[in-house]
């Protein structure tokens, strides 16, 4: 591996560690409780993550899980959860003083602009309300969950499967990033803590798809072309790609299916942006199943002939010989039937 790929490699854990030290400042300011610092520990081990993972890999990746992104989720998504809850409390308390039932949109106006309180003479001079906060915190993380697999080593990926894995990414970062954001925001989910858990562990299960190293791109495959028809086959049902498939399915797609309609059916939530999320995920759901079937089921064609014209003229039980060949056998042939008449 390469000095500018280790360089790559420490450069996405630094803005991982940024990252998380940013989130449970934030978290620290809400709570005012500096025992939540503790919740940096996980990055702590990323010095000796890289280490090891130079050390004991050739291409400074492990085949099927990345630790960096693990220790770096574990530490930053707790914080999350911790700054939702701060705005369940938040809106509570104004229901509660307001009389009211049930909240409001309203309650998304009563949160002012708060920065981050400077520590040892450091701070950031940004202010921004308690919900924005909480949103542009997860924004980043999921950009840097992007940035950084972009930056990581790509083991033994080609450039063009990376490509398009980073565009899948992009595609399963905006459906988390929408699943949380527009479901949490509803008036009948804001101060409904069961929901909240429900969703917020959903949202947690499908970010841990960054942490394996799977790959929903199969790999190039060379064109045979010949004149032979192709045998279908099913095969190649337990290949990266269908596990890749499987797991998005599992993690995400379907169970953000189930709550989309869980919320029209039982919330009666029914609007623009939630009827197309829905439709994208049942689209989402077919064309996964439509391309595991492409997968499993592959033709088998067998190795192209050197020379194309090689193969114009045949003799019978000779259709793989090349014409040379073809008439040393003519003539090998004629000689041996001159011999016989003889």
């Amino acid at each position: 591996m390469g000095f500018i790929s280790v360089l790559k490699g420490i450069f996405a854990r630094l803005i991982f560690s940024i990252h998380c030290v940013i989130t449970i400042w934030r978290v620290t300011d809400v709570y005012t409780e500096p025992i939540f610092y503790v919740m940096l520990a996980p990055i702590l081990f990323l010095v000796v993550e890289l280490i090891v993972t130079l050390k004991y890999t050739e291409n400074g990746e492990w085949k099927w899980f990345c630790p960096s992104v693990f220790l770096y989720l574990i530490s930053v998504i707790p914080g999350q959860w911790l700054l939702q809850m701060d705005l369940l409390h938040k809106r509570e308390k104004h229901r509660d003083d307001n009389g009211w039932e049930e909240c409001t949109t309203e309650s998304s106006s009563i949160f002012n602009e708060t920065g981050l309180d400077a520590i040892q003479g450091v701070t950031i001079p940004l202010a921004l309300s308690d919900d924005n906060w909480t949103l542009a915190l997860e924004q980043f993380m999921l950009c840097l969950l992007i940035v950084g697999r972009w930056l990581l080593p790509k083991g033994s990926l080609t450039r063009d499967q990376l490509s398009q894995l980073l565009l899948v990414y992009i595609g399963m970062a905006a459906d988390i990033l929408e699943f949380s954001m527009e479901s949490l925001k509803e008036p009948n989910i804001m101060c409904n803590l069961t929901m909240m858990i429900i969703i917020l562990s959903m949202w947690t299960v499908a970010l841990t798809q960054f942490c394996l190293v799977l790959t929903s791109v199969s790999a190039a495959k060379t064109r045979n072309f010949q004149g032979k028809r192709s045998r279908l086959i099913c095969g190649g049902c337990c290949a990266n790609e269908i596990w890749s498939l499987w797991i998005t399915l599992l993690m995400q797609d379907c169970p953000f299916l189930a709550m989309r309609l869980y919320l029209i059916i039982n919330f009666d939530i029914l609007n623009q942006m939630m009827l197309f999320f829905t439709c994208k995920n049942l689209l989402m759901i077919a064309l996964q199943i439509y391309r595991m079937g492409i997968v499993c089921c592959e033709n088998e064609v067998a190795p192209a002939p050197a020379c194309p014209e090689d193969t114009e003229t045949g003799l019978p039980g000779y259709d793989n010989v090349s014409t040379s060949s073809q008439a040393k056998l003519v003539l090998v042939k004629s000689t041996e039937n001159e011999d016989k008449n003889r």
